[in-house]
């Protein structure tokens, strides 16, 4: 990390924020003295200047205690600034939480104590009504789980980003969006084309679109509405103050060299997307839907990185994160994908996934810039943005069982009490492979619009035999296995030179040893995604333990659930490649018939749970032959002679003579 810290470096240290005015090499450390910024990015006069050492900074880095922040952007925190009435309102669920607590030393939430608090608060204090029961519960709740944190007691109000703004499908705004990838954020004036120009072009391609699908493009947008959604990008305010031609020129160049690198891994974006997918197992066995973490480079568009996670309530986690980078920097074993490398600077959002220590602790030792976005702003990260467009309307709609984006919102294709678990049909591994299918030879080899129609695969080998030295891979002193997400303190070693860990059991000689040496309790870290082996920390020793083989079953794989430069005449000498469009092997694809399949299933469950039993025989008494009676025997003959006559009657093989030819 000693080389990336320079000066007019933006950090966050504790609550505050600063900029690094120099930087001092001593015999021992380095010290960096930091000046306060506040709200607008400029230094605060006379205030106190800051001095920390190297050291110092790498552990509050690690600690979440500091963090690098998106220089592009003029929000200094994670979370938008508060209203005045946000802030009201914090002060005043605050005060009630408190006086709460110091009520009641225990039942926190049971509805006698919440009634009490909430007749004795002065709401009038507030200007404020009596809230309901229900809601006071849940903000001390909140508070609780968010280790007395007082903003959790509000509500940020995201939707109050758009307010002002029309409302448009989800497929007109992603021709929007594209048309600012491709001919907005751009570093040359000769391809680079006006905001007016950009509006033109968006109207007329969505009143195209409109006379073939109505129902995807019902209305085709005003200027006035693209134009706010420009303001999305924080350097088009100040672009659109009345300055000279000249210097609106400069800001728009600072700007599209900010978002896209001039060289491979200069700059890349990464960022986890749910898919709303069901997995099963080999066994059939139903896992849950997908989280997927992808990493893309700004300059060649090319994915350099993913990782998949499976679960019945799936999330992002640190584990996610820190498998996604391990693949950024090693190389693939799918050859048909050579990007891999060490990135300058790594974007992505303030989420559990990349506030883990061992996350940031990787990134700090590859010399990685780890940069935390701001949530629920799009812009800090366009490109990943717009490759998930791409990923769903390219990809997962064609895949077999696939429900669609946003189910929750938008679900007016869906039956009620339809489930990803109803259509799950793919394992994890045909997943995988499809997934690298459609990366590898359609996403990467299709013309690019923000690369002049060239394939992202062919920018990047070109990039790469110009200057190869772009591709920095970690030193052999670097072991990417030793990093996991997860932990477990204190764990039992026992005498036989085991570890058992999430239902598997570890071992090998060096477990071995160290229990004979008397060792009882280590630290163990593993992977929820690759449960192949674990870490095992002994003191300042660390042990990659592998699973053993005689506990290796079906359900233990890779998996603990089973087990887009800009647009400009550089890129000439690549000859232009055609779109291309994946398609999935099997005929079958996307939703099948709710409605049989769910019938299908009841039969199946009343079988398995017994509830459903065949049919009993029905008898005609009337024939019954009574055994006492003197003609019995003759009735029982009679009856063997009717049947062989129905016999012979209902049979079908053919009449023929003894030697006739068969």
């Amino acid at each position: 990390m000693s080389g990336m810290i320079i000066e007019g470096m933006k950090l966050r240290v504790d609550e505050l924020f600063y900029v690094v005015d120099a930087v001092q090499q001593n015999s021992l450390s380095k010290l960096m003295f930091l000046s306060p910024l506040d709200a607008a990015q400029k230094k605060i006069g006379g205030a106190n200047v800051k001095v920390l050492s190297h050291q110092e900074l790498t552990r509050k880095i690690n600690n979440n205690e500091a963090s690098f922040y998106d220089q592009s952007t003029s929000h200094l925190t994670g979370v938008p600034f508060l209203s005045d009435k946000q802030i009201k309102d914090q002060e005043m669920w605050h005060s009630f939480v408190v006086d709460h607590l110091a009520r009641h030393s225990k039942n926190y939430t049971s509805n006698a104590n919440i009634d009490e608090s909430r007749m004795l608060f002065d709401w009038n204090k507030f200007n404020s009504k009596c809230f309901s029961k229900s809601t006071c519960q849940a903000k001390v709740k909140a508070y609780l789980d968010s280790d007395k944190d007082p903003r959790k007691l509000i509500n940020y109000d995201a939707a109050s980003c758009n307010k002002g703004k029309k409302r448009f499908t989800q497929e007109t705004e992603d021709i929007i969006y594209d048309f600012f990838m491709d001919y907005y954020l751009v570093r040359s004036d000769k391809t680079a084309k006006s905001t007016n120009k950009i509006c033109d072009l968006i109207c007329i391609k969505v009143k195209q679109l409109n006379k073939e699908d109505p129902v995807k493009y019902p209305k085709v947008p005003s200027k006035s509405s693209i134009y706010r959604r420009l303001a999305d990008i924080e350097a088009e305010m100040v672009i659109n103050r009345t300055i000279s031609k000249q210097k609106q020129k400069g800001l728009r160049y600072k700007l599209g060299r900010e978002y896209i690198g001039e060289e491979p891994l200069e700059r890349v974006e990464m960022d986890a997307v749910y898919i709303n997918l069901g997995i099963k197992s080999e066994t059939r066995t139903y896992l849950g839907t997908l989280a997927v973490m992808f990493a893309i480079d700004t300059c060649t568009r090319c994915i350099v990185g993913y990782s998949i996670k499976v679960g019945k309530k799936v999330s992002e986690s640190s584990d996610l994160a820190i498998e996604c980078l391990k693949n950024i920097v090693m190389p693939k074993e799918n050859i048909d994908w050579p990007c891999n490398g060490i990135p300058t600077k790594l974007y992505s959002d303030a989420t559990t996934a990349t506030k883990g220590n061992g996350y940031k602790i990787m990134a700090l030792g590859l010399g990685i810039m780890p940069l935390v976005t701001v949530s629920y702003s799009p812009w800090s990260k366009p490109f990943i943005e717009s490759f998930f467009r791409t990923l769903r309307r390219e990809f997962l709609s064609r895949l077999p069982g696939y429900l669609g984006s946003k189910t929750r919102v938008n679900n007016a294709h869906l039956e009620q009490g339809e489930t990803a678990e109803q259509h799950a049909s793919m394992t994890l591994q045909e997943f995988d492979e499809e997934l690298q299918k459609f990366i590898t030879q359609t996403y990467h080899t299709s013309g690019h619009g923000g690369l002049n129609q060239r394939a992202p695969i062919d920018v990047w080998q070109k990039k790469v035999s110009e200057n190869p030295l772009l591709i920095c891979e970690p030193s052999p002193k670097f072991i990417p296995e030793h990093f996991r997400g997860g932990v477990s303190m204190n764990h039992t070693l026992y005498k036989n030179g085991s570890i058992k860990l999430k239902n598997e059991q570890y071992a090998n000689s060096e477990l071995k040893e160290l229990s004979m040496s008397g060792v009882e309790k280590v630290d163990c870290f593993y992977s929820d995604i690759d449960t192949r082996s674990i870490v095992v920390r002994a003191d300042k020793t660390f042990v990659i333990v592998p699973i053993r083989a005689k506990s290796h079953h079906d359900e233990v794989g890779f998996q603990q659930a089973e087990l887009d430069v800009a647009r400009i005449g550089k890129f000439n000498d690549i000859s232009s490649s055609p779109r291309k469009h994946y398609s999935y092997k099997k005929v079958t694809r996307g939703l099948n018939n709710f409605q049989k399949m769910k019938a299908k299933q009841a039969e199946n469950k009343e079988h398995e749970t017994g509830r459903k039993k065949p049919n009993k025989l029905k008898f005609d008494n009337t024939k019954s032959i009574d055994m006492n009676d003197s003609n019995a025997r003759d009735q029982i003959m009679n009856a063997v002679r009717a049947a062989e006559a129905d016999e012979s009657k209902n049979s079908t093989m053919p009449e023929f003579n003894v030697g006739d030819e068969l």
